[in-house]
């Protein structure tokens, strides 16, 4: 299978928001989980807000990562691979594009929270050189230094 990797466009959309509610039912074991409130994408189609980076194969996205640019850190908002295509590198490559945004931003941190239910994604962090940074209850604040 060959995957792209490239900045999302707003067509994207409803294949991000349908990939999103597959992470919230898949890491809260519900139904009924809330979808993204209607115009809050639009952020990162702005200059200032930030981006989406997907993941395409065979014509359709299978994933993303959407990355809030701060003054001094990136935050990874979320991810989320489309289940058939988890266990590839397709969350990592997603990763390793949003620090590299960073990096072009010159911000110094990459900033992320992480259920702590969800054990798989939280070992991929940690492989990836993020370390908790907080206890916020039900999930972790985890944090990598960008630059020196």
């Amino acid at each position: 299978m060959d995957i792209v990797y490239r900045k999302a466009v707003r067509g994207d959309i409803p294949a991000i928001e349908k990939l999103f509610m597959e992470m919230l039912r898949s890491v809260n074991s519900c139904e009924d989980a809330a979808g993204y409130e209607d115009g809050y994408l639009n952020k990162f189609f702005s200059e200032s807000g930030g981006v989406i980076y997907v993941s395409e194969a065979e014509g359709g996205v299978i994933g993303y990562i959407s990355v809030e640019l701060h003054d001094s850190f990136i935050y990874l908002d979320d991810l989320s691979v489309a289940e058939k295509s988890r266990g590839k590198g397709i969350g990592t490559n997603l990763i390793e594009f949003a620090e590299r945004y960073g990096r072009d931003k010159s911000v110094v941190t990459a900033v992320l929270h992480v259920e702590k239910s969800n054990e798989k994604a939280y070992r991929l962090y940690t492989r990836l050189g993020y370390a908790v940074s907080a206890d916020e209850g039900s999930r972790y604040r985890m944090a990598k230094q960008l630059l020196r």
